[in-house]
């Protein structure tokens, strides 16, 4: 995260933040109890949990009177329902799946 000295956050300033993806908001802060503006940042991705793309974190310190928009490309996958699943993924030849029964 970035370390910006003219956007300063101290503990008791009013903040309000929001991480938005592919045009919805996923995540959104209000609150004075942020010690820097990572502690913001890492507070939205907490509560974003998975998602895939582009993001579009905006932080605005009502008190200090500044407002920081910083984009962020990740891939927060979710944890994929294969990898959690006991059974053998169906066999699979080239585009399509194989339907034993059916051949």
């Amino acid at each position: 995260m970035n370390k910006n000295i003219s956007n300063i956050v101290n503990l008791g300033d009013r903040i309000f933040a929001t991480l938005e993806c592919g045009g919805r908001r996923l995540a959104s802060v209000n609150g004075m109890d942020f010690a820097s503006l990572d502690a913001v940042k890492r507070a939205l991705l907490n509560l974003a949990g998975t998602y895939m793309g582009m993001a579009v974190i905006t932080v605005r310190n009502c008190t200090r009177g500044w407002r920081d928009v910083t984009t962020l490309a990740t891939m927060r996958r979710p944890v994929s329902v294969a990898a959690v699943s006991t059974t053998a993924p169906s066999p699979r030849m080239g585009a399509q799946y194989l339907i034993p029964w059916a051949s």
